[in-house]
This record gives C-alpha cells, sequence and structure tokens, in this order.
C-alpha cells in the first residue's frame, strides 16, 4: 500500500513547486499520527501483515507520511488554485500555533477516550474525533470548507484508485485483513465501506488544517488581493 501512496505522493510533490514544504510538513506530522492511529485499529479494523511481523510496522508511518502529504495539497493541485500568505503580525505566531496544537489534541482525545473510556469501536471514535476537530476549523475559518469537502472526496478517489491496483495485484487482500467488524462487509471500488468513511473524513481534516495553521488563503490563479502576497 504504501509503495503506491508513494507514488502518488511523488507525482504531486513534483508537480507543484510551491506547496512542496506544505506537503512535507503535513507529511511528517501525520507519520506520526500514522502509528499511533493504529493502535486502535488494529484491534477491531484491520490486522495487516508488517514486515517486522508485528501488529504495527513500519508501513503505519510510511502510509501515515504519505496520505498526509497527498490530502495537504491536492485540492490545490487538482484545482489549479494558489496559495497566498496574508501578512499577518508575527506576534500572532503563538496563537496560531496554540490553535493548531489545539485542534490536534482535541482529535486525539477525543479519539482515544471515546475508545477507552465510552468503549466506542476505532470507527465511531475517528468519526467523532475527526468531526469535532473539522468543525472548528469550519467555524474560525469557512473559507476553507470547499477545500475541506473536496479534498475528502478527491481522496476517497486516490483511495479507490490504490485499493484497486492493489486487489489487482494480491486478490483477496481485504477479506484477509480486515475484520469487518465496525461496519457491514461493504465494498465500494474495493474500497471497504468503513475505510471510505475514514478517508472522506481525515481528507476533509487534512486539506485545510495547513491553511488553517498558517493563516493562509487558497485562491484562484488570476486572483490579486494586496493584502496576501503568493507563496513561493
Amino acid at each position: 500500500m504504501a509503495a503506491v501512496f508513494f507514488v502518488i505522493w511523488l507525482c504531486l510533490f513534483i508537480s507543484k513547486k510551491n506547496t512542496r514544504k506544505e506537503m512535507l510538513i503535513m507529511s511528517l506530522i501525520f507519520s506520526i499520527v500514522g502509528p499511533l492511529a493504529d493502535i486502535l485499529y488494529t484491534q477491531d479494523w484491520w490486522s495487516p501483515s508488517t514486515l517486522t511481523e508485528s501488529p504495527i510496522g513500519p508501513e503505519s508511518l510510511l502510509v501515515g507520511f504519505m496520505i498526509g502529504g497527498i490530502a495537504s495539497v491536492i485540492y490545490e493541485d487538482f484545482f489549479k488554485k494558489k496559495i497566498k500568505i496574508r501578512k499577518v503580525n508575527n506576534k500572532n505566531e503563538t496563537k496560531r500555533n496554540l490553535s493548531f496544537l489545539f485542534v490536534n489534541l482535541l482529535l486525539l482525545v477525543i479519539f482515544f477516550g471515546t475508545f477507552y473510556l465510552l468503549n466506542f469501536n476505532s470507527l465511531m471514535a475517528t468519526i467523532l474525533g475527526l468531526l469535532a476537530s473539522t468543525s472548528i476549523i469550519w467555524f474560525k475559518r469557512n473559507d476553507l470548507i470547499i477545500d475541506s469537502i473536496a479534498t475528502g472526496i478527491l481522496l476517497v478517489i486516490v483511495a479507490m484508485f490504490v485499493y484497486s491496483i492493489l486487489s489487482l495485484i494480491t486478490p483477496g487482500w481485504i477479506s484477509e485483513f480486515w475484520h469487518f467488524k465496525n461496519t457491514p462487509q461493504i465494498i465500494i471500488f474495493n474500497l471497504p465501506l468503513d475505510d471510505l468513511i475514514w478517508y472522506f473524513l481525515a481528507g476533509m481534516y487534512i486539506g485545510p488544517l495547513y491553511e488553517f495553521w498558517q493563516e493562509r488563503k487558497i485562491v484562484n490563479d488570476n486572483c490579486k488581493n494586496p493584502n496576501f502576497k503568493r507563496n513561493i
């Protein structure tokens, strides 16, 4: 899985120079999130085969790295958008960092708290955590809602492509590794229903996260606004 996602990640990285910094930063952040999430997912979602033959292998880190980077820039790349930096006082940097830290900590608290304290399954914990944090981004930056929803849809399409390639190479891999405890065994274009939900919600959250953090604005190529400067 990581290898196929890497090809897509590399294509996006090469295709657009001015989003590479954003892509690398978000990739590194979510390379940490990947193994953390699998602490729960390997309990009731799936049991992947790993290089280390352990429940959570280096593949979790790699897939998290790829998905974080892909989701962070796919909207801008697909719709030919530009990112502009708002001219803000550097004193706001602490405030921006605290807001970024808050939405991510909220996600983790809800994710792990509902699973371990309220005995929710990992899918429900994921839904609640991602929706809560995404709602905060939407509330504070309603200009990023379109980016958020579009990224969710695009990430689902990417996942369907990746899973279809893997199903051609290794038929039956989904039946082998997925538990189907949280949802019925419904597979749509080679993508299990629980994964479809996951990729859509993850895309909605990751897509606008960097712009929310850095107070950046996504505009059309021909947009000219004196209050913003292009990120190059």
